[in-house]
């Protein structure tokens, strides 16, 4: 690794000289009077060299909230959070703004077993190959980027800000495995209907080709049942909830796989029992699966804002939350834990409404606690104030608080009412109330008051919920409180 070295006058002049008073991150000028720094564009911790070639200008705000990505990397995330401000976007979206237009018109021809192809910049010829099943012609090419439609027929889903990025960074450093999916239809469109963001992400990343394997005019209705065939059986689901047996499917394996193939209503309870009985796991372990690919789910959702709050690492500093914590508060006191026994998408399967409700109060919480004031680099007050409320005990602490309140709000009183917190369906204007309760657990004075002498801020930090709560009665911070009773 290179050693870590300070920047003289004269060479932040001569990088100013080289780049002009600019950020280097969005282009826009820095004022006289606000400082500029300097960054990597490659990060130190992965090896960028300290040379004057890979550092570069940057403005306070920014270069406060890069972290150790490329500035490249950063720029493409700003740029992306800024595409995807007028949501739903869609492949053709994003086409149209990397390249200025998408769907443009081709010609082409089949001549002996192989097929033209006829683009504005010239001809390309791939060899055809003949499914053994529909008979179906197929054939496998490199194409531009320019001439791609997203298939709105088979693929009506909208892009996921969140999975494209990842996918964005995993490209960074690995190869496609597999070729995104198209159609010829009957007016010569190139339709796109699998793998839109393995193809959206690459394109995010500047690539010009896309590789694809492609149908010649096959059946649009046995190819859409086909398509929803091989990522699972569930065909009558909402997209929404086959996504999340998709999942399942990606996280179980073969296990899922078997599970799904036995005769029966499936439930999480069919599938513990399965996993016990069939799979020779234990109780324990089959419990532990099941929640983690619950827990998955909430974390990854592209719309929870407390996520973009974790840490990767357990002891991260940077970071207030990890997703150990989040197992030990949130999850532990708010989710109905595992089998229940409803059938999947039945009437009385409130597992997509918990998931729903539990990631609108977390994005209370990361709204109420976090935006705007979860600073480490600054270290302001409010930061300061941010790590006291998110510190060990106090989120293990003022999370079982916030479901006392909820739950007398919503006079939930008996045992089934509370085991089922979230478990239900609940009105928006209820969440309101709920954004009232938060607002009045973070405003409370043991958060702005800390005791000079450390004693406060300790017993807050020790990881476990006994110690706070024990503050919290001692300062006044109860249920009744927070409900002005």
């Amino acid at each position: 690794m290179p050693h870590r070295r300070q920047l003289s006058d004269s060479e932040k002049e001569q990088l100013l000289a080289q780049h002009g008073r600019r950020c280097f991150v969005d282009g826009e000028p820095v004022p006289e009077d606000e400082s500029i720094e300097f960054h990597h564009i490659k990060p130190y911790s992965e090896d960028g060299p300290t040379t004057l070639a890979n550092v570069a200008p940057v403005c306070r705000r920014h270069h406060r909230t890069i972290g150790t990505m490329s500035l490249q990397e950063y720029r493409d995330k700003l740029e992306l959070a800024g595409f995807f401000e007028d949501e739903p976007k869609y492949l053709n979206d994003l086409i149209s703004f990397k390249r200025g237009h998408y769907g443009e018109k081709f010609t082409y021809e089949i001549l002996d077993g192989a097929i033209c192809l006829y683009f504005e910049g010239g001809r390309q010829d791939y060899p055809l190959h003949t499914c053994a099943t529909t008979g179906w012609q197929y054939f496998y090419a490199t194409l531009p980027v320019e001439y791609l439609r997203n298939d709105r027929d088979l693929q009506p889903r909208a892009l996921r800000q969140a999975s494209l990025w990842r996918l964005y960074r995993h490209f960074q450093t690995n190869t496609q495995l597999a070729p995104s999916i198209c159609r010829i239809d009957e007016s010569g469109d190139l339709l796109l209907f699998d793998g839109q963001h393995k193809a959206a992400a690459q394109i995010w990343s500047g690539r010009t080709t896309i590789e694809s394997k492609v149908y010649l005019d096959p059946n649009p209705r046995v190819l859409k049942e086909t398509n929803l065939e091989a990522d699972g059986p569930f065909r009558q689901m909402s997209f929404y909830s086959h996504e999340l047996m998709r999942k399942y499917a990606d996280i179980f394996g073969e296990d899922w796989a078997e599970y799904m193939e036995t005769e029966g209503e499936k439930s999480e309870l069919g599938f513990l029992n399965f996993l016990i009985h069939a799979k020779k796991k234990t109780k324990a372990r089959a419990r532990k699966e099941i929640a983690l690919a619950m827990y998955r789910e909430i974390v990854d959702d592209p719309s929870n804002k407390l996520s973009g709050y974790l840490s990767e690492t357990p002891r991260g500093r940077k970071q207030p939350l990890s997703f150990a914590r989040l197992k030990k508060t949130f999850f532990q006191h708010l989710l109905v834990p595992p089998p229940v026994q409803e059938e999947f998408e039945s009437d009385t399967d409130f597992r997509k409404h918990e998931r729903r409700n539990l990631v609108k109060l977390m994005n209370i919480v990361a709204e109420e606690g976090l935006e705007g004031k979860w600073a480490p680099d600054r270290a302001d007050a409010a930061h300061q104030k941010a790590e006291r409320v998110f510190s060990a005990g106090a989120v293990r602490a003022w999370v079982i608080l916030l479901r006392d309140v909820i739950n007398q709000h919503l006079h939930h009183y008996t045992d089934e009412q509370r085991r089922q917190f979230f478990y239900r369906g609940i009105s928006d204007p209820e969440f309101a109330y709920f954004r009232q309760f938060v607002q009045k657990i973070f405003s409370h004075k043991i958060w702005d008051d800390p005791d000079p002498s450390g004693e406060i801020s300790a017993r807050l930090a020790k990881d476990d919920a006994t110690t706070a709560r024990s503050l919290f009665d001692e300062k006044r911070l109860t249920a009744r409180w927070v409900l002005g009773e």
